[in-house]
């Protein structure tokens, strides 16, 4: 290769930079994506073929879907820690008005805790289908 020959494309800019150059020319941006394999440096009779652009094109696309799924990925996990802190609090509110109706003596505990796993057991053999029609 001659010392000319543009070797690497900026991902910043799509200037094309001479290989063994670590920065762009154009815009100063570090070159990370190097087109050509280690092996082809000290080859002297290769040139850059459009190939390698359609590479560097495709190596592109495939990292702006990587950050496309990361983001989709980090809205999932807020919601999902979402939903798990509505959770816990739900269960922490249910939990305070049976102690406190515990305490008042209008509720069992104890045969509120069974009722409800039972409840829990019907509803795991005969789905939510069944359950609305047995609370009728």
């Amino acid at each position: 290769m001659q010392p000319n020959t543009i070797a690497h494309y900026c991902q910043k800019c799509m200037a094309g930079n001479p290989l063994g150059q670590e920065f762009c020319a154009r815009c100063g941006t570090r070159l990370m994506i190097v087109v050509e394999p280690a092996a082809m440096r000290h080859d002297t009779t290769e040139a850059t073929t459009a190939h390698d652009e359609h590479l560097l094109e495709r190596l592109s696309i495939l990292e702006n879907r990587l950050t496309r799924m990361a983001e989709k990925l980090e809205k999932g996990l807020t919601l999902l820690l979402r939903q798990s802190e509505n959770t816990y609090a739900t269960r922490a509110l249910v939990k305070t008005l049976v102690d406190a109706l515990a305490e008042a003596g209008t509720v069992n505990t104890a045969e509120l805790e069974r009722k409800w796993h039972e409840r829990c057991e019907k509803e795991t053999a005969g789905g939510l289908a069944g359950l609305d029609r047995n609370d009728e």
